[in-house]
């Protein structure tokens, strides 16, 4: 009887190792048809990011966006936010009744603010009056329009991981201490990959969410076409499956980490039809995911495959020019997303909306 005892005991051991072995482990691959049991999709959370020049073009959002993040007003070296006329949009009346349907639906507002060059950055965060200036004008625009949270989007173009400095992590601290309590920050994919395990963990249990884009792996000013926001890729050459690793690998906070996908793709003009070609320099553009759909269907395309990637991407012939297109379509979003739910994110993000056009299928999962 003891011995049947012992056998069951360590059975249920053994179990419950598998169990947790299998919780903490990355991917079930994208596209599988194994679900994690674990996972509550009710708590996944959606980030919408509305840029300025698409208010009153994109389609009326309800529940299907947990955080709508209004980018935004940008900030100067001095803490002053610009007003200009793409942050004055903050009150157009299109995008108050938007506000208010999030708001009806149990949704976040989020006030988006912006600085993307990399010497006001370093001024700004070095200078004490001007962050202090910076954080008692955001709050002014927090209580008057009447928003949940912030989003900060600083990039350091030259140095991604300059955001997990000790200035930054001041001003966000100021922030708090000023009673912004939902705070969330935009972070390339490198910042993750090449980052600090602890610089990382700190910036984390000082904010709510942070929010990796990922997305531009490929982007004007590269040598060779290729996916936009590739899941694999070839030895060198970053990719999201690295960022899922690090985070795995050095144990952050998950469930404070959203992914962003990208609603768009770039067209190139290459020098062959083969994939990754050669770009031409001088000409390319973005292509939304509805222009590349309706582009699909006007010029009868067939779009390719990249299994490495998990991308697609279309190749066609325009005034005897060459011309390639890498971009997102139902197949591609649908292993990004399942990459989220399989790994117990806290969600994933879109960028940008109204690039989707009337398609719902971005707000199918």
């Amino acid at each position: 009887m003891k011995k049947i005892f012992l056998v069951l005991l360590l059975l249920g051991v053994g179990w419950l190792l598998v169990w947790i072995w299998n919780k903490n482990q990355l991917v079930l691959n994208p596209l599988s048809n194994k679900k994690p049991l674990w996972q509550s999709q009710d708590e996944m959370k959606v980030f919408g990011f509305l840029p300025t020049w698409m208010v009153g073009k994109t389609r009326q959002y309800s529940n299907e966006i947990s955080h709508l993040v209004f980018l935004g007003i940008e900030a100067d070296e001095k803490g002053n936010l610009i007003w200009d006329i793409q942050s004055k949009k903050i009150r157009d009346e299109g995008y108050l009744n938007q506000k208010k349907i999030i708001k009806e639906n149990g949704g976040k507002n989020i006030l988006g603010i912006k600085l993307f060059e990399d010497e006001k950055l370093k001024k700004m965060l070095a200078d004490k009056g001007a962050m202090v200036n910076l954080i008692k004008q955001i709050k002014e625009v927090l209580v008057e329009d009447n928003f949940d949270g912030l989003n900060i989007d600083f990039e350091f173009q030259g140095d991604p991981v300059a955001i997990l400095g000790q200035d930054f992590g001041v001003l966000v601290d100021g922030l708090k201490l000023a009673g912004i309590n939902e705070i969330s920050v935009d972070v390339f994919a490198n910042t993750i990959i090449k980052g600090e395990e602890q610089k990382l963990k700190t910036l984390l249990e000082k904010i709510d969410h942070i929010v990796v884009m990922a997305y531009d792996f490929h982007r004007p000013g590269v040598d060779f076409a290729g996916a936009v926001a590739p899941i694999g890729s070839p030895v060198g050459k970053r990719n999201i499956r690295e960022v899922l690793e690090k985070i795995i690998a050095v144990n952050l906070d998950k469930e404070k980490i959203i992914m962003a996908y990208p609603l768009y793709g770039y067209e190139w003009q290459t020098y062959t039809k083969e994939f990754g070609s050669q770009i031409r320099r001088g000409w390319y553009q973005m292509s939304s995911w509805n222009r590349t759909k309706e582009l699909i269907k006007e010029k009868n395309l067939e779009a390719k495959w990249d299994e490495e990637s998990m991308s697609p991407w279309l190749v066609f012939e325009e005034k005897g020019k060459i011309h390639q297109i890498y971009f997102e379509n139902e197949k591609s979003l649908s292993a990004k997303i399942d990459l989220v739910k399989q790994n117990q994110l806290g969600g994933w993000g879109f960028w940008a909306l109204g690039y989707e056009g009337n398609d719902d299928f971005v707000w199918g999962f």
